[in-house]
């Protein structure tokens, strides 16, 4: 099973992901983030005048934002990482159960378990198989502005998993490619809690333009990264790329239930101005849905526009939503950020399903050495 990649990019990709998982490794901490959103700034800077910005969580996959379908950095997560995420969990999973736990691996946790609790995912139970290599699509979740997909990959015993090299999405009926915004990924775990290296968990999330029809059939297309029996216990593996074999790509087409769409994003618009890094920043416009919350800020003299203005301000804070429903209050983490043409966004998790009687967007505003915090209701 030498599985050989099928382009220049992907074999870029590869290469970038290597490196980027020993970067991980040497350096798990929060100075890996602080590269990447770095590189986000240079690379907007050098491809636009009015310059992308971005940065994000490593659990949200922030380098993914610069190199969408790479899942090779998943490996290292498994020293289990709290998510922000409090309140009380669904009592069962049902046929999802094995993804509970995987499913905590995620800064974006609560956002999937807020569906299962409230009835709100499509069970797929679909799977193909090509060469020894399997994948299964067990369950979607889904609104106008996101999907939520999660899978299993499954290898005959003369293959060890590794990972996903790249998952991506097509809406069939336009036949266009879904950009991919975060995911995570674990191996499943057998008696005694060892991991089982021939059946791996995976999750994605993808990006939906709600101004575009809400797709009706949609293609998951999978690459699976593998090494040779034994080679996973080797400290080596994922920086020896000769000893990683690729599958053929796996496709799995699946009816998407139109129910997700039933649901429409409210979008309200605060225009609560405050400072920030000396600047008067609004926050201009908030979009809520079952699966995201959107956060605009602008700058609200149109004279300071420049991009040495956007990305003090873009550095100088951040944002936390604070949920409280009949389960309790959830903190909803800052999943990622991007540099607009007057400012920045922010994405957070959402449990919107779980009709919270409170929704707070707390923003911590840094300068030197001291911070502040100011408090947004959005429910009013």
């Amino acid at each position: 099973m030498n599985g050989m990649i099928n382009s220049r990019e992907e074999q870029v990709m590869t290469a970038d992901a290597a490196r980027m998982q020993r970067e991980i490794q040497a350096e798990p901490d929060n100075r890996y983030i602080r590269q990447a959103v770095q590189n986000g700034l240079e690379r907007g800077v050098n491809s636009s005048k009015r310059a992308a910005m971005m940065k994000g969580s490593v659990l949200g996959l922030a380098a993914a934002a610069m190199i969408a379908v790479l899942l090779f950095i998943i490996p290292v997560l498994h020293n289990k990482q709290q998510s922000t995420a409090a309140g009380s969990e669904p009592v069962d999973w049902g046929v999802l159960e094995p993804f509970r736990e995987f499913n905590s691996y995620d800064i974006n946790s609560a956002t999937f378990e807020s569906a299962v609790l409230n009835d709100y995912v499509q069970f797929l139970d679909r799977d193909v198989e090509i060469e020894g290599y399997r994948v299964t699509l067990n369950a979607v979740t889904a609104d106008e502005n996101r999907i939520i997909l999660l899978y299993t990959a499954e290898t005959a015993g003369d293959q060890e998993i590794y990972g996903f090299s790249s998952s991506r999405m097509t809406d069939v009926q336009s036949g266009s490619l879904l950009n991919r915004n975060g995911g995570v990924g674990a191996h499943a775990k057998i008696y005694g809690g060892e991991d089982d290296y021939h059946k791996y968990y995976g999750k994605s999330v993808f990006e939906l333009d709600r101004s575009k029809p809400f797709p009706t059939q949609l293609e998951a297309d999978f690459l699976i990264a593998s090494v040779d029996p034994g080679k996973m216990d080797d400290p080596k593996t994922g920086t020896i790329m000769a000893d990683i074999h690729y599958s053929p790509r796996i496709k799995v087409t699946f009816d998407l239930d139109q129910k997700f769409k039933e649901i429409p994003t409210t979008v309200i618009f605060p225009e609560k101005s405050f400072l920030l890094a000396g600047h008067e920043v609004v926050l201009s416009q908030v979009e809520l849905s079952p699966l995201m919350i959107r956060a605009r800020f602008a700058l609200r003299n149109e004279a300071e526009n420049e991009w040495e203005v956007r990305r003090k301000i873009f550095e100088a804070g951040s944002g936390k939503v604070l949920a409280e429903s009949r389960n309790g209050t959830v903190q909803l983490p800052l999943l990622s950020a991007v540099g607009t043409e007057n400012g920045f966004e922010e994405l957070f998790a959402s449990t919107l399903l779980d009709d919270p009687e409170s929704l707070v967007l707390e923003f911590t505003a840094r300068t030197g050495n001291s911070q502040s915090v100011m408090e947004f209701d959005l429910l009013k």
